[in-house]
């Protein structure tokens, strides 16, 4: 195999977590480069169809604060009422988008096995979260349906319900981010980039559990900011994950610097390869300090627990954040497609 081709390899198990025996044997370097174009394409699109479908489930959000506007009497009925109804012809509508494009998704077609596992996994978990998203959307309306009669056993019924969602949502995205960590050598800053991921969305489930613990509870009368045994456990937990999480974040970054500096030799044969080399070292660097940070709002929201008066601005902010992750997550995926690009123009000048 010629040098260069190694070279692209080593940079392509680092973008886009491929199996870690991923081996380009000689004269199939061209295979390889089709198989790497066909793949960003599938990334683009399929990633696309993950964010419409998110989109769609922060939209949801907007008929939550309908719901509580109108146990608190902020907002008569009737205002509630028509901006539920403009906001769900909005919803709908989009989810009816995500949906069809999700059902005609681009299937590469690839010369070899190489990129299949991940695009298997990738299109069962799309199909799974589909169906979360419009578990989560009739949640959604049920609850505001149950705002609407003031019955708080109702309300809370349907809050529950919509909460156990959002867990389930979380395990599904772990479940996919475990199989890729199962894929990759732990020297590799997406394995410690994912397992960082992992453990503050666990951190999350634990601090929703116990919410939930709080809900299930009966009120003791007099007192207030009582913390059921179970939940004050279930924080406990959430704290162990979140500090599980902070280290993926420390040791990826080592583990990144390693990476850089083992392997940057070999990306000075061209301005192009140098260019690269330096975007993807940035990007990760950029990843490992959006989750040190969405670990710092995690922590506030554990510390204050059982009060919540940060949730608001914590919540905007690792909205923020999550966007952050995601563009990031979207520069690799670029990335990928320069690679495959100059791939192509490297394999056709050779023959």
């Amino acid at each position: 195999m010629r040098f260069q081709y190694r070279v692209w390899v080593i940079l392509l198990i680092c973008i886009v977590s491929f199996h870690k025996n991923l081996v380009a044997a000689p004269g199939y370097t061209a295979d390889l480069f089709h198989d790497l174009r066909e793949y960003t394409q599938y990334l683009e699109s399929s990633t696309g169809v993950y964010d419409e479908l998110t989109d769609v489930f922060t939209l949801a959000s907007g008929i939550d604060d309908l719901s509580q506007a109108v146990l608190l009497d902020s907002m008569t009925e009737g205002d509630a009422l028509e901006k539920k109804r403009q906001l769900s012809v909005i919803i709908e509508e989009d989810f009816i988008m995500a949906q069809a494009k999700l059902d005609t998704l681009y299937q590469p077609l690839f010369r070899s096995d190489r990129f299949v596992s991940q695009v298997d996994e990738f299109n069962r978990y799309l199909k799974e979260y589909s169906q979360t998203i419009r578990q989560s959307l009739n949640d959604t309306y049920n609850l505001f349906e149950a705002s609407l009669t003031r019955d708080l056993a109702v309300v809370n019924q349907f809050d529950l319900l919509s909460r156990k969602t959002i867990i389930r949502a979380l395990e599904g995205e772990n479940a996919l981010l475990k199989l890729r960590m199962g894929q990759l050598e732990k020297n590799n800053p997406s394995f410690h980039l994912f397992k960082s991921i992992v453990h503050s969305n666990q951190s999350l489930v634990y601090l929703i559990k116990a919410r939930i613990t709080e809900m299930e509870m009966p009120e003791i009368s007099g007192v207030s900011n009582y913390i059921p045994e179970d939940g004050a456990s279930f924080v406990k937990i959430a704290m162990i994950e979140l500090g599980t999480s902070k280290r993926a974040v420390e040791t990826g970054a080592d583990a990144l610097q390693g990476w850089a500096k083992a392997n940057r030799y070999k990306f000075a044969i061209s301005k192009s390869f140098q260019s690269i080399f330096q975007s993807l070292i940035q990007s990760f660097e950029n990843s490992f300090q959006v989750e040190l940070k969405i670990n710092d709002a995690f922590h506030i929201l554990l510390d204050e627990y059982p009060g919540d008066q940060s949730f608001d601005q914590i919540n905007v902010q690792i909205d923020r954040l999550i966007d952050q992750r995601m563009n990031l997550q979207a520069e690799r995926i670029q990335l990928v497609g320069r690679i495959s690009r100059l791939g192509k123009s490297m394999t056709s000048s050779q023959r």
